[in-house]
């Protein structure tokens, strides 16, 4: 009797939470539904530093728990298959060769180019390298502090996981934006390029070009932190850090968005609703199912 209320204690803090999180979506949603063209113009400003800056930061957010998952999968196999030393040390200097370099030139691709340099983008660029490089080192700090993390059952499938989760959003956002071809608000409410065009009335007028609002890549890109989430247990303190965190880069990554006349309201809170329904079911579902074939504890 004890173990099942103690289970139902565990479960109602994830039900609570997550039936907050969708109507709190889903209202801000609607509020988009019927506001979108109104907020983007009162929102817009142009050279916003902050638009500037999680702009680029949601470019390459996706990264923070691919190389979560990355890292931890290299120290399981350092511990595991001990003969395969020197090949690991090899592709781990390989590895952080290019997640820190590639990156940090990445971000500051732009100021090598010839083409006149807006005033934001050195202080961004370097705001930006120091965020990722600080949260590459956070991530082995982490595995630092919590050494018996990667020996956790089929820690390898569930890290696997992580990274189809993170591909399957990342695909269904390109499906979606191709399918409603939306019109950015910069072309359509701010320059009047193109008509105002709700989320709901799809046509492919607008092809496959790079003129797609509907839903967010980069807010779905925030959000993949979210991802990290299948890595640890429902009654974790860590697993609700990790929900937190992931809401934060989407607000902080979405609104950036929006000030810069890029993305509508319901673009940012449709790509957050689609990367939680995607969340839910790999974590209900797909890990559910991980767990019970290979064995583990689901709850």
């Amino acid at each position: 009797m004890k173990l099942l209320i103690d289970k139902e204690k565990i479960k109602k803090p994830y039900l609570y939470v997550f039936l907050s999180i969708g109507i709190v979506l889903f209202t801000i949603f609607m509020v988009g539904t019927f506001l979108d063209a109104q907020i983007a113009e009162n929102i817009y400003k142009e050279n916003s530093w902050f638009g500037y800056a999680f702009d680029k930061f949601g470019q390459l957010t996706f990264l923070i728990p691919v190389n979560f998952c990355i890292v931890g999968i290299f120290i399981y196999l350092t511990r595991k298959k001990k003969d395969w030393a020197l090949h690991l040390f090899m592709f781990k200097t390989v590895y952080y060769t290019l997640i820190y370099a590639g990156t940090i030139i990445y971000l500051f691709a732009p100021l090598m180019s010839k083409e006149e340099k807006h005033i934001h983008e050195l202080s961004v660029d370097i705001f930006n390298s120091l965020v990722f490089v600080s949260l590459f080192i956070a991530t082995n700090v982490f595995y630092k502090l919590n050494p018996t993390f990667v020996e956790q059952r089929n820690f390898l499938w569930k890290a696997g996981l992580v990274i189809v989760y993170i591909i399957t959003i990342s695909l269904t956002t390109e499906l979606l934006k191709n399918i409603f071809s939306r019109p950015r608000p910069i072309s359509s409410v701010i320059n009047g390029t193109y008509e105002y065009r709700e989320w709901w009335n799809i046509t492919y007028a607008f092809g496959f070009g790079k003129n797609k609002s509907f839903p967010s890549g980069h807010t779905t890109s925030a959000i993949t932190f979210l991802g990290l989430a299948l890595l640890f247990k429902k009654e974790s303190l860590y697993y609700y850090g990790v929900l937190a965190i992931a809401f934060l880069f989407a607000a902080l990554v979405g609104s950036s968005r929006m000030v810069l006349a890029k993305h509508f309201l319901t673009d940012i809170t449709f790509a957050c609703i689609m990367a939680v329904t995607w969340f839910l079911v790999f974590e209900n579902v797909f890990l559910k199912m991980l767990n019970k074939k290979l064995g583990g504890d689901y709850e």
